[in-house]
C-alpha cells in the first residue's frame, strides 16, 4: 500500500510539473499565438470576401475627372488611320477613364466632329467601375446608339481629302442610371442633347485627323 501511494504521489507531481511547463510555454509565447490567430482570422475574412460575388468598390478620386488616350492615337495625339474611314477596319480607339466621380452609377461616351457637328459615336451603359474602353471592343453592359450615319456603332474620322478635322470625345458621368430605353426612339442630336443635360459631370478629349 505504501509503495502504491508513493507511485501515485510521483505521478501527481509529474502531471503538475507538466502543467506548469505547458502554462509557462503558453504565457511566454502568448503574443505569437494571438498574432497567429489574428492572421488566420484575417485570411478567413479575405477568403470569404473574395468569393462573396460583390463588385469592387469605385476608387476614391485623387485628381480631376479625365479622359485619356490609349491605343489608336499617334505620339502627337492624332487618330491613327486604323481608327478612321481610311481603313476598312475603322476600329474604335482605346480610351482611359481617370478619377471617375464618387457615387457615379453609369458612364457614357460621344464623339463629334467639331468642324461640322456630325455625331460619329454614342455609347451608354458603361459601368462606373470601368477603367476605360478597349480598342474595337464593346464593354460588357454597354450599348451603342444610332449616330448621324444611321448606324448604332462607331464611325471613325472621315474629313475631306487633304483636310484636318478635330473630333471631340466626351465622357459623361451619371449618378442615376439611364433608363434601358434611353436613345432608342430619339434622333442622334436629341440623344446627345439629353446626355449633355442629364450628366452630373463631363470631361473631354479633342483629337485631330488629317486625311491624305
Amino acid at each position: 500500500m505504501a509503495v502504491e501511494a508513493a507511485h501515485k504521489g510521483r505521478a501527481a507531481l509529474i502531471r503538475a510539473a507538466g502543467i506548469r511547463l505547458a502554462y509557462g510555454f503558453l504565457m511566454k509565447h502568448r503574443f505569437r499565438f494571438s498574432g497567429a490567430v489574428a492572421v488566420a482570422a484575417l485570411l478567413m475574412t479575405a477568403a470569404c470576401s473574395s468569393t462573396s460575388g460583390h463588385t469592387r468598390a469605385t476608387a476614391v478620386p485623387t485628381g480631376p475627372f479625365a479622359l485619356g488616350r490609349g491605343q489608336g492615337f499617334d505620339a502627337s495625339g492624332a487618330f491613327l488611320p486604323l481608327m478612321t474611314c481610311d481603313s476598312p477596319h475603322d476600329y474604335s480607339p482605346e480610351l482611359r477613364f481617370e478619377n471617375v466621380p464618387a457615387r457615379t452609377a453609369e458612364l457614357a461616351l460621344s464623339m463629334v466632329d467639331l468642324e461640322n457637328q456630325k455625331i460619329h459615336w454614342l455609347q451608354v451603359g458603361l459601368p462606373a467601375t470601368a477603367s476605360g474602353t478597349r480598342a474595337h471592343t464593346l464593354t460588357p453592359g454597354a450599348r451603342e446608339l444610332r449616330n448621324d450615319f444611321g448606324e448604332a456603332t462607331y464611325d471613325g474620322p472621315c474629313p475631306p481629302a487633304g483636310r484636318t478635322h478635330k473630333y471631340q470625345l466626351t465622357l459623361y458621368a451619371f449618378r442615376n442610371p439611364l433608363p434601358a430605353s434611353f436613345g432608342r426612339n430619339t434622333s442622334p442630336s436629341q440623344t446627345l442633347k439629353e446626355l449633355r443635360s442629364q450628366a452630373d459631370a463631363t470631361t473631354v478629349l479633342v483629337a485631330p485627323y488629317t486625311r491624305r
